[in-house]
């Protein structure tokens, strides 16, 4: 049996579900589909010690698609950011009352992640292949007519019941051997995508041969909303405040081999590592959760498309972690993907055109390419041990904080204020 859908994503998790549920605020007519491997809609994600720390911009798409609600119960408020470089005496902090308001969230991922799939069960134009596969994708597929289902209520509000007995341009024949008729397809199936692979999209990518290790803390000192990014000789350590004003995720990044060592250490020798590395920023620390440990790796794919098909989130491009950029950049993809499919209903377009693809690919790459090179660099800037890099790094950061236009634009860029 074949149904019809505007749009088919693929993979449903952080950037699939936000992506489909950006879609429906365009509008009420189009009609989704999920596929996904795990079984999303019954089983709610674990604690992975993840945090994401969302912008002022990704907290407005939030509001818009219904799950800031839920989730702000469970965040953080950054008011203030910190941020030192190791036995420098130069700092540079952005204020929350530079922009007359809270710098972001400090958000667990499965809050999120539960958060998006609430909202998918609560949409009645969103259907969720799960657990399910797909195990052959077709473009420019002629349908048999006998297969099509014609229903009213399951064609799309661009197609017509004749276009739907000629061609479609992407089918998607699942592991239940159903096929899903659509115009265009999402690849939400992450940094190391599987689709991206199968066609033959080319990458760039880096190996940082460093490790994030990342767990919670529970802390005697109330850590006061504020967020730390301390760069030190092994990689940046960041603190991240929770919405328990005693409890904070810490990012720890470290070179490959070190990280090995600092996970093979007994906890008492670990929380003395750690101590000395936050330099009794909140006092006595015990660490309250499992810690989890992540290589490094930037993926950029050459190109974001093929046929009719856009890559999405960290299928397109997965940054290094050091700015907390990644789902930012994922949700910034997102919104011009949308401002593009809403211009192109509104002037009566094909809503996978060649102008809409080439598009998304220009500005989505552009975007992806800005951040990129910012986490790239300023991750080699901080790991250097060149003196002189070292000190005109420093010296750049008191320059910035002393400069309150400066210090505005930097904040406002990170934000999306």
């Amino acid at each position: 049996m074949s149904q019809n859908f505007d749009i088919t994503i693929i993979g449903g998790s952080f950037a699939g579900m936000t992506a489909a549920l950006a879609l429906t605020q365009v509008s009420p007519n189009l009609k989704i589909a999920i596929i996904e491997r795990q079984d999303i809609l019954k089983t709610d994600r674990k604690r992975d010690g993840r945090a994401y720390a969302i912008s002022s911009a990704s907290l407005k798409l939030f509001k818009e698609i219904g799950i800031f609600d839920e989730v702000v119960k469970e965040a953080g408020v950054i008011s203030d950011i910190k941020i030192t470089d190791y036995k420098s005496p130069f700092f540079l902090d952005f204020l929350s009352r530079d922009v007359g308001g809270d710098l972001g969230l400090i958000i667990e991922n499965f809050h999120i992640h539960n958060a998006l799939r609430n909202q998918i069960l609560l949409r009645e134009n969103i259907t969720v292949f799960a657990p399910n596969f797909y195990e052959e994708i077709e473009f420019d597929f002629r349908p048999r007519h006998e297969d099509v289902v014609t229903r009213e209520e399951d064609v799309p509000e661009f197609v017509t019941p004749h276009s739907l007995r000629g061609r479609c341009d992407a089918a998607v024949t699942l592991s239940n051997k159903n096929i899903l008729n659509s115009k265009l397809l999402l690849a939400c199936d992450g940094r190391f995508s599987k689709l991206r692979e199968i066609y033959q999209i080319p990458t760039t990518q880096k190996k940082y041969h460093q490790t994030a290790i990342v767990f919670n803390v529970q802390h005697k000192n109330s850590h006061e909303n504020v967020a730390y990014e301390k760069f030190l000789p092994g990689g940046p350590l960041a603190i991240l405040p929770m919405q328990n004003k005693y409890q904070s995720s810490i990012v720890w990044i470290a070179k490959d081999n070190d990280a090995q060592a600092i996970l093979s250490l007994d906890e008492e020798n670990f929380v003395h590592q750690l101590q000395k590395k936050i330099e009794n920023s909140l006092g006595d620390v015990q660490v309250i959760s499992q810690k989890f440990s992540y290589p490094l790796i930037l993926v950029e794919a050459n190109k974001f498309y093929h046929e009719k098909m856009l890559l999405i989130g960290d299928a397109s491009a997965g940054v290094h972690p050091i700015a907390g950029q990644g789902f930012n950049l994922a949700i910034s993809g997102i919104n011009i993907l949308c401002n593009l499919i809403k211009n192109a209903l509104f002037c009566g377009q094909d809503i996978a055109s060649k102008s809409v693809i080439e598009e998304y690919n220009k500005k989505a790459k552009l975007g992806a390419k800005k951040m990129i090179i910012a986490t790239d660099i300023l991750n080699s800037i901080f790991e250097t041990k060149s003196f002189s890099i070292a000190l005109a790094r420093d010296v750049g950061l008191g320059l910035v904080n002393k400069i309150s236009v400066l210090k505005k634009f930097f904040i406002k860029s990170a934000g999306g204020f």
